[in-house]
């Protein structure tokens, strides 16, 4: 046999284990939480939100095993058809889309209301790491990096008018990493950055709406309206202090089983962790995440290509960023800006759109490199 001849290794070598048990730790948590978040006091009842929940993960699970299936530099060739769908479906929530809690981020499709601006972060991730894997020679890097923000705008934009101030957060925080791992020098971000500050204030003002702007104020003092704007912020403190160290146990929370918090199984779900599970929970929740980041920042580590490391590093930066947020929020540390819990907040576009990245980082790592005899 010829020495330069190639075999691949088998692929449930390559597979990454650890980051599929991880992912369906959490995912199986996140059904967990969910059910003691929504339950009511009294017979235990399976509450339809976990049923759609699991349901949502089987499909989430479907699009992962056909997206490890698939060579993911086959999406390369696509991206700005990608990009073309983004702009679409941001654009389409606003002539058809519902409206809730004063947003307008969903399209009904029956049992499966879709967000498109949670398939935005992965789509987003997709163009941008197409676009910047692909350096022409001689290309200076402050014109990718203009041409980098031309590409993220319109649909931060878009998202943002819905409007959606976490998620537009989310796009610019996977943004500022690909294009520092995407090659793009420090110096031209921090310069950039610098003079964004002043149209950042300025701008804020004008641009935000009056309950963004109220929850940015009500961040440093909830008890001025504690009944009001606060009263999430309150009454998720509470229940993450009343946890203590080895919490109150599973659904004997007092807060989340009396429905305290109006919103506990999406965006304040992390404080019925809290609250049940106190500090060693919380903490044994950190290290599962920190243990999936890990096996992405290792497969962005081993991609065989720039394409499929910038892809890895952009789903990393995404959920590092959801996850520091949403914690953040629920212990007073952030203004709520209704940024869900990877893997665990109710949701189906959520949790699918993360499955599906969790696919494709598996194509990335199953080929990853093959073994010469």
């Amino acid at each position: 046999m010829n020495s330069r001849e190639e075999i691949t290794t088998p692929w449930w070598r390559k597979f990454d284990w650890v980051l599929l048990l991880c992912t369906l730790a959490l995912s199986s948590f996140g059904l967990v939480m969910i059910y003691s978040a929504t339950s009511d006091p009294g017979p235990l009842t399976l509450n339809p939100l976990v049923i759609r929940q699991f349901i949502y993960l089987i499909v989430g699970l479907l699009f992962m095993s056909i997206m490890a299936t698939v060579d993911y530099r086959f999406l390369l060739n696509w991206k700005w058809v990608i990009y073309g769908l983004v702009l679409f479906l941001l654009t389409l929530v606003f002539v058809i889309g519902h409206t809730a809690y004063g947003s307008t981020r969903w399209i009904d499709l029956g049992p499966f209301p879709l967000q498109p601006s949670e398939l935005a972060k992965l789509l987003m991730v997709l163009v941008l790491a197409g676009y910047l894997c692909e350096k022409k020679r001689g290309e200076r890097d402050l014109k990718r990096l203009i041409t980098s923000i031309c590409i993220i705008a319109p649909p931060t934009a878009l998202v943002f008018l819905q409007p959606d101030l976490g998620t537009s957060m989310v796009l610019g925080a996977a943004w500022v990493s690909l294009v520092l791992f995407g090659g793009i020098p420090v110096k031209y971000l921090m310069r950039l950055f610098l003079l964004l500050i002043p149209f950042a204030v300025v701008g804020g003002r004008f641009l935000l709406k009056p309950y963004q702007i109220e929850r940015i104020a009500i961040f440093l003092r909830p008890e001025d309206n504690p009944f009001g704007s606060g009263y999430n912020i309150i009454q998720a403190t509470i229940s993450v202090g009343s946890g203590g160290f080895w919490g109150q146990g599973f659904m004997s929370g007092s807060q989340s089983q009396l429905h305290y918090l109006r919103v506990q199984h999406t965006d304040f779900i992390a404080s019925v962790i809290g609250e049940e599970f106190g500090f060693i929970g919380m903490m044994a929740l950190l290290v599962v995440y920190g243990l999936l980041l890990w096996r992405i920042i290792r497969i962005a580590s081993k991609a065989r290509d720039k394409y499929g490391e910038l892809i890895a590093v952009g789903v990393a930066a995404i959920i590092l960023f959801q996850v520091f947020v949403n914690i953040g929020m629920n212990i007073q540390l952030m203004p709520v800006t209704g940024i869900p819990l990877p893997f665990i907040s109710y949701g189906g576009s959520s949790l699918v759109t993360l499955l599906t990245s969790e696919g494709i980082l598996q194509s990335i790592i199953l080929r990853h490199k093959k073994v010469n005899l």
